[in-house]
């Protein structure tokens, strides 16, 4: 099913057939995604020595920026990640089982010669072909799980195990498709994690201070740090996954890939629109008590963090909407231009610019500081703000590179590789049986 080329440092490897015509819209919605995860994710390695908290005082700067990013990024980027991870999943789950039934059609004999196949040939080549699609998302899941574990040694806040863990547990009913099953999941889920964010408000106020982004934490240890950070990330995978909005979010985007509205954003405006400016109007009122708590002398409320995070789903979509809405359908020859091209450079290389981001990140506010002054750099919250769009930049210009020179991003090629080169062979079920009544072949003469 996969070929796999090399030429020199380029590898060309397809796990799904032909792909054709390469829609713009996920790609570009990823790209601008990551400078959200970006924002998003840097007050988790700028934060005060443990001998600032309780002493530490945000500027004005700091407090108006947080107030922004309560209402439009912190707890809104990850359901926009997962939204396209799981359309990714179920574009993956749609081309692999195209592709697949055909192969499988015309190893049967006769089809090459013409012959039509019988529907019950084509209803076994489609599970065939739904098999082998579900080996593939959940083969993809374990190793994506392997890089968030490696990826968690160095960064906690690690997101790519936990999307592993879902293509692994849910990988059967997004080849079959039981959208049923998968909402009824994603409810159950939803309303889990906003029953815990509740309790955490109510009765752990300080725990819900740091999930809000507070600039002063730390966690005093005897451990080495990458036994800490393995445990936590083994903790923060569990959590994401039963207590956070990430499953939800990923069946949201796995329906849309069953739909026109991301591929042919040019056939939905009306929607899109509505859809973008009503999503990002509702996640705003969802966080904006919570954001008002930053700079103005307002007591918190028992369901801010709930709120926040219920409604960052709607924000998510709203995103997503206007990013779609932006990158526009495919076009004539291809190409994109301005913002557009840099974005859809970035999205192509989305693992690649994600992790990226903690080798960057990891530089600045830790490596670099501790070799020259001892100590771990940190910043206001504005300033940042600042160093993640600047990061974002670079990898923009890193990712430009790699596509100029027709290059996949390495983490992208490492993890296609691994996903081909693991693949098992299985016993292949025999087709169903082509023999026919004597009466019924071509050319037959009837009985009597």
């Amino acid at each position: 099913m996969g070929r796999r080329m090399f030429n020199g440092m380029h590898l060309i490897t397809s796990f799904t057939g032909a792909r054709g015509v390469r829609y713009p819209a996920p790609d570009v919605a990823r790209g601008f995604m990551l400078l959200l995860i970006a924002v998003a994710n840097v007050p988790q390695w700028s934060k005060a020595p443990a001998e600032s908290a309780g002493t530490f005082q945000a500027s004005a700067a700091d407090a108006w920026w947080v107030f922004v990013r309560t209402l439009f990024v912190d707890h809104r980027a990850y359901p926009l990640f997962a939204m396209l991870f799981g359309f990714g999943l179920m574009t993956m789950v749609n081309r692999r089982t195209a592709s697949g039934t055909r192969a499988y059609l015309q190893s049967l004999p006769g089809v090459d010669a013409g012959r039509e196949p019988t529907p019950q040939e084509q209803a076994w080549a489609r599970e065939q072909a739904t098999v082998d699609a579900r080996r593939l998302v959940r083969r993809r899941g374990w190793w994506m799980l392997l890089f968030g574990f490696v990826h968690g040694i160095f960064f906690v806040g690690d997101i790519i195990g936990v999307y592993g863990l879902v293509a692994v547990v849910f990988a059967g009913w997004l080849s079959r498709k039981r959208y049923t099953a998968l909402c009824i999941s994603g409810v159950v889920i939803a309303v889990v994690a906003v029953s815990a964010y509740m309790a955490i408000d109510l009765f752990a106020p300080q725990m819900a201070a740091q999930m809000s982004g507070e600039q002063t934490s730390s966690i005093p240890t005897t451990l080495p740090w990458f036994v800490v950070n393995m445990s936590s990330w083994a903790y923060a995978l569990l959590a994401q996954f039963l207590v956070t909005l990430i499953v939800p979010a990923a069946m949201i985007g796995a329906r849309l890939a069953d739909t026109s509205i991301i591929i042919h954003p040019e056939r939905h405006r009306g929607l899109l629109v509505a859809v973008g400016i009503g999503g990002l109007t509702l996640g705003a009122g969802g966080a904006l008590h919570s954001a008002l708590t930053k700079v103005m002398s307002v007591p918190a409320w028992p369901w801010d963090l709930a709120a926040k995070e219920l409604f960052g789903v709607a924000s998510a979509c709203g995103w997503l909407a206007l990013l779609v809405l932006y990158a526009g359908g495919p076009t004539a020859d291809g190409r994109l231009t301005g913002l557009r091209r840099l974005a859809s450079a970035v999205g192509r290389r989305s693992m690649t610019a994600y992790l990226s981001q903690t080798i960057l990140f990891g530089t600045i506010f830790v490596i670099v500081p501790l070799l020259v002054t001892g100590e771990r750099l940190w910043l206001g919250q504005a300033a940042a703000a600042l160093v993640a769009v600047a990061v974002w930049l670079v990898i923009v210009v890193l990712c430009v590179v790699l596509e100029r020179g027709g290059r996949a991003g390495p983490f992208e090629t490492l993890l296609r590789t691994a996903v081909a080169r693991s693949e098992r062979k299985r016993p292949r079920p025999a087709p169903p049986s082509t023999s026919q009544p004597a009466d019924a072949r071509p050319g037959a003469v009837p009985a009597g």
